[in-house]
């Protein structure tokens, strides 16, 4: 169970660590690697606070769970040489390019990823004083995610297989749950609903489809390994996707922007494909290309009435037809009251001027 709320040193707590199984194992494999020459199962139960057995169950889960390539010489285990990538040097400010990625992982992540959270500790080590704490603040927040056994293992077993381009077995759940033959090629992160994407080979379909991490409920490894599609391009791929959609046809998407939020609008490049017109109104005509306009609905409505859909009409109306839907629902007067108190279930009200949620 994560926990929030948990103080540093300069590593995590080791009750913390005791009671979050994911958090334990990622701790075990930064353990491994600072000792290369391996450690016997009772080291391992020495150095994290558990007994012998777990120790050794923790080892065959980092084996069958995250991939992790272990030998076992005598009562000793050592990850096999090559699963280590090579040192990496920053200067200050490449760092800062690792601090703001922090940054934005943070956002992003709504579960605890043990990968993200060892990687950036490894970052911080390096980091000037000024500039290690903002990242290890970020590592204690990510560290306080729930934790997600099964998505760890799946993102996991992906990661190997697209790094060793070996063919997988997957089980998808969408309306129905299915097995399919993919070929990893890609993970791609998506911060509308705070997802990540498996871009893949399908050989069923004969092309190139995208796969909801969150729906792979189990991925087996095949030994049979395979080369990309001749010309395939992840940029290419995503050229007019505003998220993950993709489509050989993209359609023309024009807004017109008003006065008061122009110059917002004018200092971020929303789209490749943006272009930019200036009205007489002091307002702001972007034309996009855009794979599939439902994927932008919900950034048009955050717009509110500053935004206005010139093209296609289908987004138009679409557009229209929902925020007519959202002005009856406000006018209806059905607004549910909450009971009176200044506690109700474990929810304390919100005191003035303090910011909730």
């Amino acid at each position: 169970m994560a926990r929030a709320g948990h103080n540093r040193t300069d590593v995590l707590s080791a009750d913390f660590e005791k009671h979050d199984r994911t958090l334990r194992l990622m701790r075990e494999l930064v353990l491994f690697q600072a000792i290369p020459h391996g450690l016997t199962s009772r080291e391992v139960a020495e150095r994290m606070g558990i007994s012998q057995r777990q120790a050794q169950r923790d080892i065959k889960a980092l084996e069958a769970e995250l991939e992790v390539p272990f030998q076992q010489i005598g009562a000793r285990w050592k990850v096999l040489e090559g699963y280590w990538l090579g040192p990496v040097s920053f200067s200050v400010h490449e760092a800062m390019a690792m601090l703001l990625s922090a940054r934005l992982m943070l956002r992003f992540a709504d579960r605890y990823n043990g990968f993200a959270t060892a990687a950036y500790e490894k970052v911080a080590s390096v980091l000037p004083a000024p500039m290690k704490g903002p990242v290890m603040e970020a590592v204690d927040m990510m560290a306080g995610r729930p934790a997600d056994n099964g998505y760890m293992k799946v993102l996991a077993s992906l990661t190997a297989a697209w790094a060793e381009r070996r063919k997988v077995v997957v089980t998808y759940t969408t309306e129905d749950t299915f097995e399919r033959v993919l070929w990893p090629l890609f993970l791609e992160p998506n911060a509308t609903g705070h997802s990540c994407y498996l871009l893949a080979w399908d050989p069923k379909r004969q092309a190139v489809r995208s796969y909801k991490l969150e729906r792979i409920s189990n991925v087996r490894l095949l030994e049979e390994r395979f080369d990309p599609p001749l010309g395939f391009s992840v940029d290419r791929h995503l050229a007019h996707a505003w998220g993950i959609w993709t489509s050989q046809q993209p359609v023309d998407v024009i807004l017109r922007f008003d006065q008061s939020v122009s110059r917002r609008v004018r200092e971020t490049v929303w789209h490749p494909s943006q272009r930019l017109e200036e009205l007489p109104d002091g307002g702001v005509r972007v034309r996009l290309l855009v794979a599939e306009p439902t994927e932008i609905r919900h950034w048009i409505l955050g717009w509110g009435r500053t935004c206005v859909v010139e093209a296609p009409e289908s987004l138009r109306d679409a557009i229209a037809e929902e925020a007519a839907a959202m002005a009856r629902s406000y006018s209806s007067g059905a607004v549910a009251q909450p009971p009176a108190g200044p506690a109700r279930d474990g929810l304390v009200s919100p005191q003035p001027g303090r910011r909730v949620g």
